[in-house]
This record gives C-alpha cells, structure tokens and sequence, in this order.
C-alpha cells in the first residue's frame, strides 16, 4: 500500500507529497477565522461570460503562461528530444490546457450557478486575513451567500488534465491526475493569496521604489574626469 501511495505521489507538488502541511495549514486557518464576509450580488452570465474572456484569451495570461512554460523549459532541455521542436509543442499545450479548464469551469460554473470570483476579505490581522485566503482557496460562493467547495474548478481541472494527457500522446493515469491535481491546487493557492495581499505588495513596492529614488537624487554627482 505504502508502495501505491509512493507511486501515485512521485512527480506531484510538495504540497501533496506533505500532507501534513495541508493539514496544518487547514488547522491554523480555522483556528483564526471566526466569521466569513458575505459575498457581493450574484455574478451574472455576462459578467461570468467577461471574465471567462480575460482569464482564458487576454494577451496578459496567455504572456504568464509562455513565461511559466519557457521558465520550465529551463530545467527539462535534457528531456527534449527534439530540439527546439519542445518549446512550441509545450507552449501550445499549456494553452490547450489551460483553454480547457477554463472552458469546463465556465458551463460548470453557469450550470452549478457558483461565483469563483476571488475577492479581498477586507479583514484586519495578518493571521485573519491569510486565515481568509487559504480556507476560500478551493471555495465557491452560492447565490444565497453560503460557502461550498467549487466543483467547476475541479471539473475544469479534470478536464485541463485529460487535454494536456491527449496532446502528449500520454495516457491518463493515476499518478498524472494527482500531479495535476496537485499543481491545480497551488496555483488556487497562490490566487487566493495574491487577491487577498496585492495591494499590500504593490504597497510596498511603490515605498521600496520612492526610497531608491530619493537616495539615488540625494547622492551627490560623480565627478566629470
């Protein structure tokens, strides 16, 4: 069994190779959460149509998907056979994965009338406010405002799988549904993270910037040889 397990977890994301971290997560997440902002007005189908648009066709994610992919090319070029053919084959992959999962989590979305929109918690702490985003990660809000697991967003994870499975040629295992499960996962992660804390980061990066910039005027001009 022990063995099984091993297998099916070779190649995921450490958070699935550690589930005590997700556990522990989980645990200091509701340790510190006590109560859950209720949501804003239902998400309407031209609303959810705009944003399936943006996430799935705009120039800014298709550009982080090619960067993802070049970034990780990066470490497989001894894995590519063919030489410079890896590139464009695993760019278009991603897309079609990616085209995919977002395609089955907008009817899913529509059908289950589930609102994925990621929104800051507008709490105050740390700890309250990292609480917020962990727990709703994986969350979908219902049109009474009540909490539930997003089912479109797993059904669009299946469905990423199972493309990204056909275009390699590959097939669809146990062990690559939970890899990609499990990278599924993390990026839901880092989203919820990034919606919760953005303003803060951009916060401090204007004040790390302001701070450069009055210490480079207040330098005095090199010389003039």
């Amino acid at each position: 069994m022990r063995a099984e397990l091993a297998a099916l977890l070779t190649g995921a994301p450490v958070v699935l190779q550690c589930p005590i971290v997700l556990v522990g997560l989980t645990l200091f997440a509701s340790g510190f959460l006590r109560a859950q902002p209720v949501p804003a007005a239902p998400q309407d189908l031209r609303e959810r149509w705009d944003a399936y648009l943006q996430r799935t066709y705009s120039w800014r994610r298709i550009g982080i998907v090619i960067a993802e992919t070049a970034f990780d090319q990066t470490f497989e070029l001894r894995k590519c056979g063919r030489f410079p053919f890896c590139f464009p084959h695993d760019i278009g992959g991603a897309l079609a994965r990616r085209t995919a999962g977002t395609s089955i989590e907008f009817g899913m979305g529509a059908l289950l009338r589930e609102d994925i929109r990621r929104r800051p918690s507008n709490l105050r702490g740390l700890p309250r406010r990292l609480a917020y985003a962990l727990l709703h990660a994986p969350l979908a809000a219902r049109p009474d405002g009540a909490w539930r697991p997003c089912y479109s967003r797993v059904a669009g994870t299946f469905g990423g799988i199972a493309v990204s499975s056909a275009w390699n040629g590959r097939p669809l295992t146990a062990s690559r549904f939970f890899e990609g499960f499990g990278w599924s996962l993390t990026s839901q992660l880092q989203d919820a993270l990034w919606t919760e804390f953005e303003p803060d980061m951009k916060r401090v990066g204007h004040r790390f910037a302001g701070r450069l910039w009055r210490r480079h005027q207040a330098s005095p001009p090199e010389p003039v040889p």
